[in-house]
């Protein structure tokens, strides 16, 4: 009967599950958890002790527990927005409508809208340098910023944080598999799902490798020399 049936954990769903990237906080589970979940009583093996001195433990209430254990994962879980193909043996990826078709997949939430990549644009780079501080002379003098590509130009710390602290939430869903044995398939995939998470994204899990140290200016070498000369005399 249908409403007997216990859930189904889809390729995609497993993948999901047992990746760190995919939850706020907390263990993720095991990959037996999700064959036997740990909520279950011991009656539910035949073969347990319990089970032969009790009796088997009824279906119906299984299922139950199999399911309430199922909608608490799923419902943890930070949805992605697309998934990505790559073949083995190639580093490039690519989310386009052919190449879920020929990896013989199907897509999830906005595949074909591109709003991963225009995430990741608006976050900017992992490694971009920390823009210098707004000296006196650019505050006061409205002249050295005179042409609109130079306003636009302006970095917006704020913005580009929220977004990337944004893409720490949105796991990357990426399916690997080999040409062949994709279309030797009739319609299973073969392949393997994997989770990560963007490089520019701002999560405990990516290790950041920012440039903290910015070129020596004309203004900074003036302090640096004045300050040098104060100490030689003293």
């Amino acid at each position: 009967m249908e409403r007997s049936r216990p859930p189904i954990y889809s390729p995609e769903l497993t993948a999901l599950l047992i990746s760190p990237y995919s939850r706020p906080s907390g263990k993720n589970p095991k990959p037996s958890h999700l064959l036997s979940p740990p909520t279950l009583p011991p009656r539910a093996s035949p073969s347990s002790e319990d089970a032969r001195l009790f009796g088997p433990l009824s279906k119906r209430r299984e299922v139950n527990i199999r399911w309430r254990y199922f909608s608490y994962q799923w419902k943890r879980l930070y949805p992605p927005l697309e998934v990505s193909v790559k073949q083995q043996g190639i580093q490039e990826t690519s989310s386009q409508e052919d190449a879920v078709l020929a990896a013989r997949i199907r897509g999830v939430g906005m595949q074909t809208a591109g709003r991963l990549d225009e995430v990741k644009s608006l976050a900017g780079p992992a490694s971009e340098k920390p823009p210098a501080p707004r000296r006196i002379d650019q505050i006061y003098l409205p002249h050295t910023l005179t042409s609109a590509a130079d306003r636009r130009s302006l970095p917006n710390r704020f913005l580009r944080r929220r977004y990337r602290e944004l893409l720490g939430r949105i796991p990357v869903l990426t399916y690997t598999y080999l040409p062949g044995e994709s279309l030797a398939s009739s319609n299973d995939p073969t392949g393997k799902y994997e989770v990560s998470l963007a490089r520019n994204a701002l999560s405990p899990h990516v290790r950041q490798e920012t440039v903290h140290s910015q070129e020596l200016d004309a203004v900074d070498l003036a302090w640096f020399e004045r300050e040098k000369g104060s100490l030689s005399a003293h």
